[in-house]
């Protein structure tokens, strides 16, 4: 086969886009302008719901439904051949929007009230240094990982997982080793199971493997709070959520806003778990930081995708 391009773009059209591109980043500039006084005022009317005693959560839940962008028409001038394009990619616009809107909000709101952190949306506590888990050769290798972060760990050992969770929850103690992900990095369904209806929070993951070095598997630190771990130099940071997988619109905005504050989707998996009689599906999203924290995501996940539930922020899971 010849090695000269079998195609290549003209030119002039690549040109032509440049040019465009220019001219769109003047509109692009007011549409930001417009979008700073709009986190302006939204972070003034945030500071004084603070200051009369509000948490994040609630004046987040407060402001977020009088939160409007317009309907983003296409103009009547297009041409309607090309109208239902204009319109899918305004769709893409309108979520860069909202990205945008809770970026500047974020940093609007450390000026006229005070600085947000992971913590403000990741409650924790400090559990008792009490360990549960049912004991063998891998769950000991955990607990000596797990343990070297805690200054007087003690352990007690139980004959299921399942009676490791009910001593969490009975406050018998403070944490639980369970079995997390098997060879491979699929997720153990019963495990899922046991951290989605008892409400645990995931503070640690770490790999396990074994005598033979061959086992590489992951077990997880769970509680009943957060614990949100430093962001030292070198860190992978993970934060992990949980969302219905009845809306293809939430999918595709996460996926977006994970993009746009420089983060990457990690892992997805599915499950689905009867309650109040019937079956639900959820999809399990683990998102990688980049440059920043989470802050700015959290903002963004909770004044435009409300039914996310947080459950757990951990890091160095390879």
């Amino acid at each position: 086969m010849s090695e000269e391009l079998i195609f290549s773009t003209d030119s002039a059209l690549v040109s032509n886009l440049d040019r465009l591109s220019r001219e769109e980043s003047i509109i692009g500039e007011q549409r930001f302008l417009e979008l700073s006084d709009i986190a302006t005022s939204l972070a003034r009317v945030s500071a004084e719901l603070g200051r009369d005693g509000l948490g994040i959560y609630d004046i987040l839940s407060a402001v977020s439904d009088g939160i409007s962008f317009g309907e983003y028409p296409v103009s009547d001038l297009t041409d309607s051949s090309y109208s239902a394009t204009a319109s899918r990619a305004f769709s893409s616009l309108a979520r860069l929007d909202k990205e945008i809107l809770a970026d500047l909000y974020t940093t609007a709101l450390e000026k006229s009230y005070k600085k947000i952190s992971e913590t403000d949306f990741l409650p924790g506590s400090k559990p008792k240094e009490i360990f549960a888990y049912v004991r063998n050769s891998l769950s000991d290798e955990a607990f000596d990982v797990f343990s070297q972060e805690f200054d007087d760990p003690k352990v007690k050992y139980y004959s299921s997982m399942r009676e490791c969770a009910r001593a969490v929850v009975d406050g018998e103690v403070g944490y639980c080793l369970l079995p997390f992900e098997e060879k491979g990095g699929v997720r153990l369904s019963s495990v899922s199971e046991l951290i989605f209806r008892n409400d645990f929070k995931i503070d640690t993951v770490t790999p396990v493997f074994g005598q033979d070095g061959n086992a590489d598997v992951k077990y997880a630190l769970v509680s009943k709070s957060f614990s949100v771990p430093k962001r030292n130099d070198g860190d992978d940071r993970y934060l992990e959520i949980r969302i219905g997988a009845t809306d293809d619109f939430v999918t595709a905005d996460l996926f977006s806003a994970v993009n746009y504050f420089g983060m990457s989707v990690y892992r997805v998996n599915t499950f689905t778990f009867d309650t109040e009689g019937e079956s639900e599906t959820y999809f399990s999203i683990v998102i990688r930081d980049g440059e920043c924290d989470f802050t700015a995501l959290l903002v963004y996940l909770t004044l435009f995708i409300g039914d996310f539930v947080p459950v757990g922020i951990y890091k160095n899971l390879e």
